[in-house]
């Protein structure tokens, strides 16, 4: 039997032990649907090969830890454990539909054997969380379908929608990569329609196939600078870059952000903080600029800074003509 399996049936009757169960061959054998002997194997190995320190109670008929114990993954040291259990609970929060339960299974296991290890009484699920706003769900059966794909090497069929032009069109990519970017599920595929690299939404997929046809992977120096190059999700194949200049009430909250491994920040003596960073595409910077209001100007280039001007003027129109004041 493999250690996998012995480490999974050690990880519920550790918690049993634990729990103050008294567990045994019996209720072992009946958890994991194996035969008595089998079970009793099992239990020999947790003590002989773990060194549980396991002793048999005649009258409860189980087993209990006749001195402290510590399972062999709380040996690693306070801050692996920490890592480990925030690790647990980002997979957990990030995990679509029915992905999701199959993931939390295995990340409770995950969580009973370090949490052990760490001080505290809080349970890891209270203490940490992550969350994500403003971003596209996934279709869990989508998800496993083209996870699926990708793991094996097979082609992925799908029809998909563009908002630029309102209509769906029949892919068949070869897929290389799955991102989730701010909670929403990427892949980035080689498209054979349009004989070139490109990221599709999984929220915008549908008619979901993986076929049976399988693909040779291309080299990850092919599609690797269409993921991490410049900033954002949103890539294109030319680079340049942007430089923005944050007010001095802005830059302290700007200071020690990180918008791209890349960029270059100088916080000038009046208070002025100045980014500079690379950039494929104007979509997305266009509108985390936006964000900031008249809190940030774009030095360079010219024409993103046309753009801003642009939508300024658009904005200023659309408020000033709808605008009514009121009173309190």
């Amino acid at each position: 039997m493999g250690e996998q399996l012995y480490l999974e049936r050690f990880i519920w009757f550790d918690d049993k032990v634990r729990q103050g169960k008294y567990p045994n061959a019996t209720t072992l054998a009946e958890k994991f649907e194996v035969d008595k002997k089998t079970a009793q194997r099992s239990i020999e190995h947790f003590r002989d090969r773990i060194f549980a320190p396991l002793e048999y109670d005649p009258v409860k008929k189980g087993y209990y830890y006749y001195e402290k114990f510590e399972i062999p993954v709380a040996r690693l040291s306070q801050n692996e454990l920490l890592a480990l259990l925030i690790s647990k609970k980002l997979l957990s929060d990030a995990s679509p539909g029915p992905l999701g339960e199959e993931l939390n299974k295995v990340v409770d296991k995950l969580g009973t054997m370090i949490a052990a290890g760490m001080p505290g009484t809080i349970s890891p699920d209270q203490a940490f969380s992550f969350r994500w706003n403003g971003f596209y769900p996934s279709d869990s059966i989508f998800f496993s379908i083209v996870s699926s794909a990708l793991l094996q090497g097979r082609l992925l069929s799908f029809c998909y929608y563009s908002p630029t032009s309102s209509a769906c069109t029949m892919r068949t990519v070869e897929p290389h990569h799955l991102v989730n970017y701010m909670g929403t599920w990427h892949l980035v595929a080689w498209c054979r329609l349009r004989n070139e690299w490109r990221d599709f939404l999984l929220s915008r997929m549908s008619l979901c196939q993986a076929e049976e046809i399988r693909f040779e992977f291309r080299p990850e120096t092919e599609w690797r600078p269409h993921l991490d190059e410049t900033f954002g999700i949103f890539q294109n194949k030319e680079r340049f870059d942007v430089t923005l200049r944050f007010t001095p009430e802005r830059a302290k909250w700007i200071v020690g952000e990180i918008w791209h491994p890349e960029q270059v920040v100088e916080l000038q003596e009046d208070g002025y903080l100045v980014m500079t960073i690379p950039v494929s595409h104007h979509a997305e910077i266009l509108m985390e600029i936006l964000r900031h209001g008249a809190q940030v100007e774009i030095l360079r280039p010219d024409w993103l800074r046309a753009k801003i001007v642009e939508e300024a003027r658009a904005l200023a129109e659309l408020y000033s003509s709808s605008f009514e004041p009121t009173t309190r």
